[in-house]
């Protein structure tokens, strides 16, 4: 009992100082991106930088944290997470200015227009897991939400491979990673999209710390 609470100790001390770093960053960007004339290339950079942070650092310490339906825990692998929650808590953590209960609490929909900061949200209906695929393939290289009948998660699209992230709710597997082909999770009658690492609203509103409305 005593390693485990030493293990999740270090787990949550080691989660902190990741959301410090990425705040450190995030914060230098912002800097660079008011003093800087051409704002594109910051925000090129910052586009990269959250990418990388979401992906690398933020999902690594969610993976194998638990589902529930009522799940809302914001402590990584303590607790478990709904699929909703575990978006917008991730989001929240990466450096968003948002609130992650109103945001967990949309539909699949309604989420996805949140996220999408005024931009148009891609909606696919009747179409198959191999469909879907190739739906992503033909996308730039990036993470996107993802929203479905029932759950929500994200897609990360690495040049010809597209990932399903999200908190599984299939035998209570909880927050995993994994292909497009092999989730059982995906299947669903209507699909509702937006970037994250392509949207430059929603990247802008990292950058500066501007609220993301959940209203």
């Amino acid at each position: 009992m005593k390693i485990l609470i030493l293990l999740l100790t270090f787990s949550l001390t080691n989660y902190s100082v990741t959301k410090t770093n990425i705040e450190k960053e995030r914060s230098l960007l912002k800097t660079e991106y008011l003093s800087n004339k051409n704002k594109v290339n910051t925000l090129n950079e910052a586009r990269i930088k959250l990418t990388e942070c979401l992906y690398n650092d933020i999902f690594n310490h969610w993976y194998t944290t638990k589902w529930s339906f009522e799940g809302h825990t914001e402590t990584p692998k303590q607790g478990t997470v709904a699929c909703g929650y575990f978006v917008s808590t991730t989001l929240r953590d990466v450096g968003f200015n948002l609130n992650r209960y109103k945001l967990a609490q949309k539909s699949p929909e309604d989420e996805a227009k949140s996220i999408a900061c005024g931009t148009s949200i891609e909606k696919l209906q009747n179409i198959t897991k191999q469909e879907l695929k190739k739906y992503f393939l033909k996308q730039k290289d990036g993470i996107y939400f993802i929203g479905l009948d029932f759950h929500v998660g994200y897609i990360y699209k690495n040049n010809q491979e597209v990932y399903f992230i999200h908190s599984n709710y299939i035998e209570n597997k909880g927050v995993m990673k994994e292909t497009i082909e092999n989730s059982k999770a995906i299947v669903s009658s209507k699909y509702y999209i937006t970037s994250i690492t392509h949207n430059d609203n929603l990247i802008k509103k990292w950058l500066l710390k501007v609220i993301v409305t959940t209203n």
